[in-house]
């Protein structure tokens, strides 16, 4: 049986608990066809290419690339942008038009801005306040000031720089008194000096020494229109208002020569100069330099270099006419395997660009689009993490079309062919001359040729009746459409769609299958078409599909038939433990845990002492104080983890401290990733404390760190004891999958 504590863990990590929800994968509503690709310079050899292909606006285009190599299958999406175009606008957009705060989707960000496609851009402080680590320019004001590192910036006629972005920032009063400024947007706890805008988003206490608000003069320049000494919150501001706070001597400086009612005057400077700089994000590294690899001194994670990744970036043609977007990728062997920073380079001067960046990478890597005539954005990508990650800002291309009136009808269907007897949806979306939405308030009037092969009702709902191609029209007044679909008589390959890593017990799901044609097209099944059949004592599956679990860890084998096809897969219901380290003794040789801190003169010890229960237990006792940066106080091993575990476990004794608990592995690829044991360490005595391995570890992984840590300005200190690290395999013990003890 299981505890309330497991069960509530492992739902979280199978049923999605813990993360946002998947999106759609794309690839199942594209239609591909065998194209050429050109090989990169480098690259292992492409064996075959095929692309789905379709228009986005005036001047821009998008194209998804499923190709083979010689070192594994890859996904590539682009877009590829006509800077010429007089309707194209490229722009930048943050979270929640805010610096700091909760990170966002770049789907929302996306249609928040009604933009037609956009990629994920900057770094961020994932663990700290999730801002922006480089620049943030949005139409011509700094929200975020650069840290030297590449950047990409737009100036008038969508003209694109590529390169180190620096910035400089002073503020002159009436009095002559002039200060300049450190950070924008970034209160951190080594800012002095800091410029806030109406986008700052900081919550809770300002914890400044001296603050002024500037509103904009009618004769140019600020006006002071407060200035206040120790403030406990940030001062409001309007929209085009200023806000500069101070800490230690640059509080008494800025109160000292700036006071109510003086005129402001502010210069800065932002290079590279672009004629008319409006927009402009942080990433790294640049890749590609007047078309020749570049090896950028500055990149972000010099780590990454040479390990295949999902990668974002962006190129430019040597006449400046061309931009591409482009995503690749990763962490999906079966799939797509993602490619190195070389790669990436040697990709975007095969696309013929002359300039090209990346931006930020592994699982923040995403492509979205809105497909003519649809109101929404679509994931173009499939992101690695197998979900959208909360990101801080992106780059975007917008429409600046106005609407007009209907001109064409634009066709999709669910997928390009549908077996006989099950049904298909069709939609229809009007648009302009320009490609804009154009909303529709009468009737479609849909229509399906030859009728004896199919028939299609006022929704759009396609009946399948007998094989072969099928041509359905739609008129909606003036304008028609047409798409071709083919109805099909027996299915090339089933797959059982969405298999989780394990079930919980004493719960019910519903199964799916997947169906393709040879060349992985998607074929339309109705679920009612697909029959079910199981074995084993996992629980009960009907024919229908239903899976109701057991209440104990156990499996089950399910197969499902439909056009001629079968598919098999297993099913594993709970989990069981294995113990990895019962024992965590301290020392240098094998199996032995050692201390490492950062910073190295960091108040931290490890011993073997008893916990005070007299229980045998690793012991660490440390005090962080309050610092600059992150500080940590990591206990080191390498634990190889056989198979695929659902989830890390181990036994704190805690004294209520609240410090942050956290474990860290190896994938099989060389990545290190990490996952929080518990947020704080809030309670006293021994406690059993779990985390889920995201599902897109790359397996085998092996677990290198435990580790206490506390983020910038926080303080931390306690003693903290330690036994019987552990993980979780699902199913029964014995079922096969990685459960043999270590």
């Amino acid at each position: 049986m299981f505890t309330a504590c497991l069960c509530a863990a492992l739902a979280g990590a199978v049923r999605g608990a813990t993360y946002p929800q998947v999106p759609p994968d794309i690839d199942g509503v594209l239609s591909f066809e065998t194209a050429h690709f050109v090989q990169p310079a480098g690259w292992p050899l492409i064996t075959a290419a095929a692309r789905a292909k379709e228009p986005l606006g005036p001047g821009v285009d998008f194209e998804r690339w499923r190709l083979a190599t010689a070192a594994g299958p890859l996904s590539v999406s682009l877009v590829r942008v006509d800077l010429r175009n007089p309707y194209v606008a490229l722009q930048v957009a943050t979270r929640y038009d805010r610096i700091v705060g909760p990170g966002e989707a770049l789907s929302t960000m996306a249609e928040r801005h009604n933009a037609v496609a956009g990629i994920n851009a900057d770094y961020y402080d994932i663990s700290g306040n999730g801002e922006p680590t480089n620049l943030v320019l949005a139409r011509g004001v700094v929200q975020h000031a650069p840290n030297g590192r590449a950047a990409l910036l737009v100036g008038d006629g969508n003209r694109i720089a590529m390169g180190p972005a620096t910035w400089t920032m002073s503020l002159t009063g009436s009095s002559g008194a002039s200060l300049n400024i450190d950070d924008v947007n970034d209160w951190s706890h080594g800012s002095q000096l800091m410029l806030f805008t109406q986008s700052f988003g900081m919550p809770g206490e300002a914890d400044a020494a001296a603050e002024i608000s500037l509103t904009p003069a009618s004769g140019g320049g600020y006006t002071v229109t407060h200035a206040v000494s120790d403030d406990l919150t940030f001062l409001p501001l309007a929209p085009d208002d200023l806000g500069v706070a101070a800490r230690g001597s640059a509080a008494v400086a800025l109160l000292h020569g700036f006071h109510e009612g003086d005129t402001v005057t502010i210069a800065q400077t932002l290079t590279p100069q672009i004629a008319g700089l409006r927009e402009g994000v942080g990433g790294g590294p640049v890749l590609l330099r007047n078309g020749d690899p570049y090896e950028d001194p500055d990149a972000p994670s010099p780590e990454e270099r040479d390990v295949h990744y999902p990668l974002t970036g962006a190129g430019t043609s040597a006449d400046g006419s061309t931009l591409w977007l482009v995503t690749v990728d990763g962490r999906a062997p079966a799939r797509s395997v993602g490619v190195t920073r070389p790669m990436f380079g040697a990709l975007f001067a095969a696309l013929g660009a002359a300039d090209a960046m990346a931006f930020d990478s592994g699982g923040s890597t995403e492509m979205v689009i809105r497909r003519l005539g649809d109101d929404t954005v679509t994931v173009a990508n499939v992101p690695s993490d197998g979900r959208e990650r909360s990101i801080a800002d992106g780059l975007f291309v917008v429409n600046t079309a106005q609407p007009g009136p209907p001109t064409r009808l634009v066709m999709r269907a669910s997928s390009p062919a549908v077996l006989v007897g099950s049904h298909l949806d069709v939609t229809a979306r009007i648009v302009d001359a320009h490609d804009q939405p154009v909303p529709f308030n009468g009737a479609l009037e849909f229509s399906a040729t030859p009728a004896n092969a199919a028939t299609v009702d006022a929704k759009g709902v396609l009946v399948a009746r007998e094989p072969g191609p099928v041509t359905v029209a739609v008129r909606a007044g003036d304008a028609r459409g047409e798409l071709q679909i083919d109805v099909v008589s027996h299915v090339d390959t089933l797959r059982i769609a969405n298999v989780a890593r394990a079930y919980a017990p004493s719960a019910q799901y519903v199964l799916d299958a997947s169906a393709s044609r040879a060349d992985g097209s998607a074929i339309a099944v109705d679920r009612d078409a697909v029959h079910w059949t199981s074995s084993g004592n996992g629980g009960r599956l009907e024919a229908d599909g239903t899976f109701t679990t057991s209440n104990v860890a156990s499996r089950t084998d399910a197969v499902a038939r439909v056009g001629g096809a079968q598919a098999a897969a297993t099913l594993l219901v709970g989990a069981h433990q294995v113990v990895v380290a019962g024992a965590m003794l301290p020392g240098d040789g094998a199996g032995r845990w050692h201390l490492v801190k950062s910073p190295s003169d960091l108040a931290a010890t490890m011993d073997a002492s008893h916990a005070p229960d007299g229980s045998a237990a690793l012991h660490l006792s440390f005090d962080f104080g309050r610092a600059n940066g992150t500080r940590a106080a990591f206990l080191e091993n390498d634990i190889p983890l056989a198979g695929e575990p659902l989830i890390i476990s181990i036994d704190a004794f805690g004294d209520g401290n609240g410090a942050w608990l956290r474990a860290s592995y190896r994938n099989g690829d060389g990545i290190y990733d990490s996952v929080t044991l518990a947020r704080h360490i809030n309670w006293k005595g021994w406690r059993n404390i779990r985390a889920a391995i995201p599902p897109q570890a790359r397996w085998p992984i092996a677990l290198t760190r435990i580790y206490v840590v506390a983020p910038p300005s926080q303080s931390a200190s306690g003693d903290l004891w330690l036994r019987n690290v552990g993980v979780w395999y699902a199913g029964p013990s014995g079922s096969g999958l990685a459960s043999a003890k270590m």
